[in-house]
């Protein structure tokens, strides 16, 4: 539990650095990652807890999704966002599936040094990986430049973000599209000085954030009990279910392709439903007893929908939290990608909690125990988003000043 705690401070800290700079938040993160992946695979070698303890929670605390999320929200228009959620959670999906393949793999590896082991190789890996991005980020991210400054207040053109079909000054164009929430006017001090709306009445955001709520809780479950449930029905070792959450992994790239596509045809609601209905399926095909038995190939398909659906559901929901956030939040420390990860966090802690309260009952009764609930909390927010449907919808002058 110490690493989506860790997770849970580190987002407020990275909402207010990216008010500021991206580059060093960034570094920051990957900074204590690579502490932390050090402490966890020495913590074996050395019999400290407290080693083991220390380098989950600096993971956690290297969680950069805050900042990534803030980016997509302030660099692309609001036509572009939700494509580009769609591919920063296929990006999340690669790293799924090469995180069990590479478990997988070194399961299969005979150690007969203590400091290299199935439990510590992760560790040095993950050190490697993430050096790899500390360098490269170092080297070649480039600041986006943007329109707002404590001291100057004055527009920032920056050719590279206008849209195609031209827009004003205000942000707006002619077919409501919107520029780049960092090419808007406005400095950080008028900002603060406005008097914040409240969120608490903004049916979209609260929806939104809800929504995020509930898949990350979904999705931690179901990839939090693979390794139970496939070893108590069928009895699959750690290579097999490693095998098959990698599998899930890349099924992401071609369903967020797709997700992709589709929002240059339907809006962010509309996909949202699908996807929710499509959860909801998975949700109860995957705990059904229709014939008394509980077969690989139920598991499997009911499995890879739940699986894809809530991957597919973050995209377009992220899009239309970034495009829906007032102006005074979205410039602001609490804004949509702060917003979006606590939410998400707080899913994956109570997901961590309620299974673990459940298999600590018996694993005979996890899967009933979990997935029903869950279809029901599934079921309900699907009912909440159908009747809020017409409000989901970004407000004409979100974006303009």
């Amino acid at each position: 539990g110490m690493t989506p705690i860790a997770a849970l401070v580190a987002s407020f800290l990275y909402g207010w650095w990216s008010n500021y700079s991206y580059k060093s938040a960034l570094l920051f993160a990957a900074g204590c990652s690579l502490l932390g992946d050090v402490l966890y695979a020495l913590a074996l070698p050395c019999n400290s807890l407290s080693m083991v303890i220390a380098g989950r929670y600096l993971n956690g605390f290297g969680s950069a999704r805050a900042i990534n999320r803030r980016y997509i929200a302030d660099v692309f228009s609001q036509r572009e966002r939700t494509a580009e959620s769609a591919a920063f959670v296929t990006a999340g999906a690669l790293g799924m599936a090469v995180g069990p393949a590479i478990a997988a793999l070194l399961g299969k590896i005979e150690y007969s040094d203590k400091f290299w082991t199935v439990e510590t190789g992760p560790g040095y890996i993950m050190f490697g990986l993430w050096s790899t991005f500390f360098i490269a980020t170092l080297f070649f991210f480039e600041e986006p430049e943007r329109n707002f400054t404590k001291t100057n207040p004055k527009p920032i053109k920056d050719p590279k973000f206008e849209l195609a079909n031209g827009s004003s000054t205000n942000g707006s164009s002619a077919n409501g599209e919107r520029k780049p929430l960092l090419l808007q006017n406005g400095s950080q001090e008028s900002i603060k000085s406005e008097k914040l709306p409240s969120l608490w009445t903004n049916v979209p955001v609260m929806t939104t954030l809800v929504i995020y709520f509930v898949l990350k809780l979904v999705l931690e479950c179901l990839l939090s009990s693979t390794a139970t449930l496939s070893a108590y029905y069928f009895d699959w070792d750690m290579t097999q279910s490693g095998t098959y959450l990698a599998i899930l992994g890349l099924l992401m790239f071609p369903a967020n392709l797709v997700i992709a596509r589709l929002s240059l045809r339907y809006e962010d609601r509309e996909l949202m439903m699908g996807t929710l209905l499509m959860m909801l399926v998975g949700c109860a095909g995957f705990s059904y007893y229709g014939l008394g038995t509980y077969s690989v190939v139920q598991y499997v398909f009911f499995g890879v929908c739940i699986f894809l659906s809530t991957n597919a559901l973050e995209g377009p929901n992220m899009s239309l939290l970034s495009k829906t956030i007032p102006k005074e939040w979205a410039k602001g420390t609490f804004n949509s990608g702060l917003l979006a990860t606590e939410a998400g966090t707080a899913g994956r802690a109570v997901g961590d909690l309620f299974i673990s309260a459940i298999a600590y009952q018996g694993f005979e009764y996890l899967l009933d125990g979990t997935f029903v609930p869950l279809g029901i909390l599934v079921l309900l927010t699907t009912m909440i988003t159908w009747k809020y449907f017409s409000k989901l919808e970004p407000a004409d002058d979100d974006d303009s000043d």
